[in-house]
């Protein structure tokens, strides 16, 4: 009987759905979702049931999770998931402070604005290989642009070496993506900036309060989704980063800079171990969408305030 009215009342909710207005859009949408579906569910089964393998170029059969159970012996494994981690963190945090400041900055009435806007944004066009190629010139330790730079200023005729040492190198690394990405993080607040509700900067002004209260008190807050979203965008792009730190370090000295992508793709195309290199593709998998849960559910909350 619970079953009978069951199916009329679910009949009834699908009618109602194709009924409604938004009709013409679940039908023009849907085959492009299942694409997206089929494009990305299939693979990531594919990587799953691969990473139980210890398939080679010269083949391999099933093992079950010893992949994974190698993993947690792995040291380079896992020195590489905590400099992943630390540089997510602080190249993120970086570039949404510097990217906040610049768009404050740009959103001033100066003169040539214009040009302003277009010269912060060419880093952002700029290939990530093409500027990683651009910086290792920059950071050659003999004859390099930073170091002759410095020379000159009289800072002495010892070279820094700045990526054959493991912590100038990972703090090199976070500079040229900084200045990769910023642009792009000052674009968003830009636009986020332009859209803030003037009343209430205005009845702050008029409260007494000068441009910095206005900024931590009034603008600040209003800014908490977008700065949660520029952050969850930046944070799982991060995660993933490969061509710069391959341009850049090839993920050395020794292992200082390599991250998980990095790593994944050392095992699957460079030593051919495909099983492996499925695994620590999983690894990955999971720890972007753990950080972007996190930004996410920020994300998610700052609205609901």
């Amino acid at each position: 009987m619970a079953q009978a009215k069951a199916a009329p009342l679910a009949q009834s909710r699908v009618q109602n759905l194709f009924s409604s207005r938004y009709a013409v859009f679940y039908v023009l949408v849907l085959p492009a979702f299942l694409l997206r579906m089929i494009y990305s569910v299939i693979p990531v089964i594919q990587t799953i049931q691969l990473s139980m393998t210890n398939r080679t170029i010269v083949g391999g059969g099933y093992i079950g999770l010893r992949n994974y159970e190698f993993m947690t012996r792995d040291a380079t494994l896992i020195g590489s998931l905590g400099w992943t981690l630390l540089y997510t963190g602080y190249a993120a945090a970086a570039e949404t402070i510097i990217g906040l400041g610049i768009a404050i900055l740009l959103m001033q009435n100066l003169r040539l604005r214009w040009l302003s806007n277009f010269i912060i944004l060419l880093p952002w066009v700029v290939a990530p290989i093409l500027a990683a190629l651009a910086f290792r010139i920059l950071y050659f330790e003999d004859g390099g642009i930073l170091n002759e730079i410095l020379r000159q200023l009289g800072y002495g005729n010892a070279a820094v070496r700045w990526l054959s040492d493991a912590e100038t190198a990972r703090f090199s690394v976070i500079v040229m993506t900084v200045w990769k990405n910023v642009s792009w993080v000052a674009l968003i607040f830009m636009a986020a900036l332009g859209s803030l509700p003037r009343e209430a900067l205005e009845a702050a002004a008029v409260d007494g309060a000068n441009a910095l209260q206005r900024f931590w008190y009034v603008t600040l807050p209003l800014l908490k989704p977008a700065i949660y979203l520029v952050l969850l965008l930046r944070a799982m792009a991060e995660v993933q980063t490969f061509e710069q730190i391959y341009g850049l370090t090839r993920g050395g000295p020794g292992s200082a800079t390599k991250t998980l992508a990095l790593y994944a793709f050392e095992r699957f195309f460079q030593q051919q171990r495909y099983g492996y290199g499925a695994a620590v593709n999983m690894v990955l998998l999971v720890v972007t969408i753990a950080v972007g849960g996190i930004f996410a559910w920020l994300l998610y909350r700052s609205r609901e305030i």
